[in-house]
């Protein structure tokens, strides 16, 4: 669907200059802001719009560290959107490893209202045309 390249920087990792796991699911988030925004749906049009996202369960799984200064990149390769929006991100370091996957529930949210809403039928026209389910 969408692949963003990146660098482990120093507020992403521990003391043994790892990355840590929450930094991978802000990766994964960041992704995902970019293929809104990619399409039309800036944070600035998302807030305009009354529509924010809701953080649900995730799960990591680590295969190999990505280092301090490393370079890295995110591919976010499945979407799918039901009640939730599921996603399926694979973390790659410059030698093309993959060193972890996360899939990580979203939900879109309205801040005016405090409650979670189905997926705005005019963003999730831009997921369907990308082949997810």
């Amino acid at each position: 669907m969408i692949c963003k390249n990146y660098v482990v920087s120093g507020e992403d990792v521990n003391d043994n200059m790892v990355m840590e796991s929450t930094a991978y699911i802000s990766y994964t988030l960041r992704v995902l802001y970019h293929f809104l925004f990619e399409n039309g749906f800036s944070k600035e049009r998302l807030r305009t719009l009354q529509l924010g996202l809701q953080e649900g369960h995730h799960a990591l799984v680590s295969y190999k560290d990505l280092m301090f200064t490393e370079s890295f990149f995110v591919e976010m390769k499945q979407c799918y959107i039901a009640d939730k929006i599921i996603m399926e991100s694979y973390f790659f370091n410059s030698k093309n490893e993959c060193c972890a996957a996360v899939t990580k529930e979203v939900e879109w949210f309205d801040p005016v209202r405090s409650k979670v809403i189905a997926t705005p039928k005019q963003i999730l026209r831009y997921f369907n045309s990308n082949h997810s389910a």
